[in-house]
């Protein structure tokens, strides 16, 4: 598997922490009491301190989630010296999506030009990229498809955060959602045509998928006891403390059982972009160099399933990713799903 290109786009509006707590605090000014207000803003100011996010882009006025995954997926196009219609397959790796049927990636296959590329769509929450780039992997081994382009398209901030509390102690549960940014971007795949260096390993708990979600109004059909109970339809919810923690643990052990990547020498690494704390805590853990971590968070939030690929195609911009490197892909995600990959850009 080869790396043809990666692009990205971003919307214009750059938003601080502080433009967001003094939203929230408006927009409660009639639900809560002076001293519950002073607690909201209070308990944000420490989640961003704990998180390290700093700033992330949103849409502005009239900007459309669409545009900027076109925009993208026309880059990647350009950039790789490659016509719409050589592309044969198409995954659209994300949770973002302004239906439930047909499949996202019908949209972008029109929009694009993909004429002669079937397609489908792969969620998996954040880890739905590194997925699509597993599932890519095999299908071009087996050489039923030669070019695969994977797209994203996480524009979800205002339709899943909850502004709005009935009380300061909902604020921990709603906070992740503000640390959310948005991205869209797409990867180009060929196989390399020699012996495949890839390699990618998957574990999850299912048992934890109430640590993090975004309910359906359906949601108590497909939830056991309690699972669902006060999780307010399309709002993301999380329980942060026990998600970081669980995740962190399962991710650094499942790095260090699989063998043929914990062996290899890395030039960069690249983590989901959660939190910066929660990707120190990991590399801390690991023993990795923290020199060779290529961190996002700061600068553009929690991107979902952007986040890999974002990173990836910021470092090479920026001179931090060049071909012959060898990278690490490290993502803990909800469900809870981790996942490690490792390959030669």
């Amino acid at each position: 598997m080869r790396i043809l290109s990666i692009s990205y786009a971003l919307p214009s509006r750059k938003v601080s922490n502080e433009s967001l707590i003094e939203e929230i605090i408006e927009k409660n000014r009639g639900n809560l009491s002076p001293k519950e207000l002073d607690r909201v803003e209070n308990q944000m100011r420490k989640f961003f301190k704990m998180s390290g996010t700093v700033t992330r882009f949103h849409r502005g006025i009239g900007e459309r989630a669409l545009d900027f995954a076109v925009k993208a997926g026309k880059a990647a196009l350009k950039k790789a010296g490659v016509k719409p219609e050589e592309v044969d397959l198409l995954i659209y790796a994300g949770v973002a999506r302004g239906w439930m049927e047909p499949a996202t990636a019908n949209l972008f296959q029109s929009e694009l030009g993909l004429t002669s590329a079937t397609c489908f769509d792969v969620m998996d929450a954040c880890a739905s990229w590194i997925r699509s780039l597993a599932i890519a992997k095999s299908f071009l081994a087996q050489k039923a498809y030669k070019l695969v382009m994977i797209l994203n398209c996480e524009f979800i901030f205002r339709e899943y955060a909850n502004f709005e509390f009935k009380s300061s102690d909902e604020v921990e549960n709603a906070f992740s959602a503000f640390t959310i940014g948005e991205a869209a971007t797409a990867t180009l795949l060929a196989s390399n045509g020699a012996e495949d260096d890839s390699f990618f390993s998957f574990k999850t708990w299912g048992e934890k998928h109430g640590l993090c979600k975004i309910p359906l109004p359906n949601a108590d059909d497909f939830s056991p006891q309690n699972v669902s109970d006060g999780l307010k339809p399309m709002s993301f919810f999380t329980m942060p403390g026990e998600l970081l923690s669980f995740t962190v643990r399962k991710l650094v052990s499942h790095f260090r059982e699989s063998q043929a990547i914990a062996s290899k020498v890395h030039q960069i690494v690249i983590g989901h972009a959660v939190s910066v704390a929660s990707t120190s805590r990991v590399i801390k853990l690991l023993g990795l160099d923290p020199s060779s971590v290529f961190e996002t968070h700061s600068r553009f939030g929690n991107t979902v399933a952007a986040s890999l690929p974002l990173a990836l195609a910021v470092a090479e911009a920026e001179g931090k990713l060049v071909r012959g490197m060898r990278v690490l892909l490290l993502m803990g995600s909800a469900g809870v799903s981790t996942a490690v990959g490792s390959f030669t850009y």
